[in-house]
């Protein structure tokens, strides 16, 4: 039986998943895990519900809109933001009542490139953590100090 080598890691700068290559080498990139980590599993710093503002990307892509995250893909280290990234898809009617042609849906995007909108001071900012008195842990805004967690 033959013993299965772990493939060598080789990192990038571009925003890509990861992805084995010709050789077994793994490319890993860089925007999404640190150099050395063991788990190569990004962290993603929206939740699901969260309003963000693109900053990154082309127009066409939406950069400068705000919107809500529609869902999360940890794994991949992307968001779904509603109405940015919008592709088409030709698909079938899978039944009777059900939508056929060409199918508008949102994409994902690399949650690198948002930026978490605060809809107390109407800005874009980072967010800080702190334990209230209850024991709770509530994300607050660094501007306005106003939690952002309801």
């Amino acid at each position: 039986m033959a013993h299965a080598v772990k493939p060598e890691i080789r990192y990038t700068k571009a925003p890509l998943p990861k992805k084995v290559k010709m050789g077994g080498h793994a490319l890993v990139s860089e925007a999404l895990v640190k150099q050395g980590a063991t788990n190569l599993v990004p962290k993603v710093h929206v939740k699901r519900g969260d309003t963000v503002k693109v900053m990154s990307g082309s127009e066409q892509s939406g950069r400068g809109k705000t919107g809500k995250v529609l869902s999360v893909l940890t794994k991949e280290g992307k968001v779904i933001v509603e109405g940015i990234n919008m592709i088409t898809r030709a698909t079938k009617q899978r039944t009777p009542m059900g939508q056929s042609g060409l199918v508008k849906k949102e994409g994902p995007i690399f949650a690198s490139r948002v930026m978490l909108f605060c809809s107390g001071c109407k800005k874009t900012t980072r967010i800080a953590h702190k334990v209230q008195d209850g024991g709770k842990k509530v994300r607050i805004c660094k501007h306005c100090k106003e939690a952002m967690d309801t």
